[in-house]
């Protein structure tokens, strides 16, 4: 007997990680890294790890790749506005153009790290 889990479950992860990254983004904080650019890195990583886990969401889904990848890009995207956006009313914070482009670019890697996983294993069976 096969058991029916709600795709919505797949999505949990990445609510959970945006609650995360949308609490972090609250908080007030300087932090001097002699690093070139280390913010961007953050970033990057911060939201390759959102569009990996977003990936998971959207590939439960009958779709085709571009289709899977176009819902990832565009709503990862609106977190990523929303989370630069949100800065700008956090004392010390503020809201970059640069953070967002590194925040686009990690979204694109983490869906094909996902496509890559998901092509060598296929442990996604909905």
């Amino acid at each position: 007997m096969k058991i029916k889990i709600p795709k919505f479950i797949f999505f949990l992860p990445s609510l959970f990680y945006y609650a995360l990254i949308f609490f972090l983004s609250s908080k007030s904080y300087h932090v001097n890294v002699d690093v070139l650019y280390f913010d961007k890195i953050i970033h990057f990583f911060e939201f390759g790890i959102l569009g990996f886990l977003l990936s998971l969401g959207f590939f439960v889904f009958n779709t085709s790749l571009r289709n899977k990848f176009v819902l990832v890009f565009f709503t990862a995207s609106i977190l990523a506005v929303l989370d630069e956006v949100h800065q700008l009313f956090v004392p010390l914070r503020i809201m970059e153009v640069l953070d967002l482009a590194a925040d686009l670019v990690g979204i694109i890697v983490g869906f094909f790290v996902f496509v890559c996983f998901y092509k060598r294993n296929k442990w996604i069976r909905y």
